[in-house]
């Protein structure tokens, strides 16, 4: 086997990602908190790690997604190792209350 293709399959080092989350509309704090635990829950289940959520929002779609004008939106920072993200990814599309993700690798910024 390749040394190179090697450690990095070995490498088992966490990075910080950001996940863009378009849920359904929410009525209060309570409904999107709950809808947040569900996401956590996943998350923690498949490897990752919340750090910080930001304060969600109700807003309009661009664009119907399932049939919905309206969605909750927030974004979520959370560590996990590189080879977790395509699992938790598949996991996040089957909560009932997720439309949309996007995942992406959170830059630090070098000195």
């Amino acid at each position: 086997m390749d040394p190179v293709f090697y450690n990095y399959m070995s490498m088992s080092d966490t990075r910080t990602y950001e996940l863009y989350l378009i849920l359904k509309p929410k009525k209060d704090d309570a409904a999107a908190q709950k809808a947040l635990r569900e996401v956590e829950t996943v998350m923690n289940k498949y490897g990752g790690k919340f750090i910080k959520t930001n304060d969600g929002r109700n807003a309009k779609l661009a664009y119907p997604i399932q049939k919905r004008t309206e969605s909750y939106q927030t974004i979520v920072e959370f560590e996990t190792s590189p080879e977790k993200v395509a699992e938790i990814r598949k996991q996040l599309a089957l909560v009932d209350d997720v439309l949309r993700t996007n995942i992406a690798v959170l830059e630090t910024a070098s000195a």
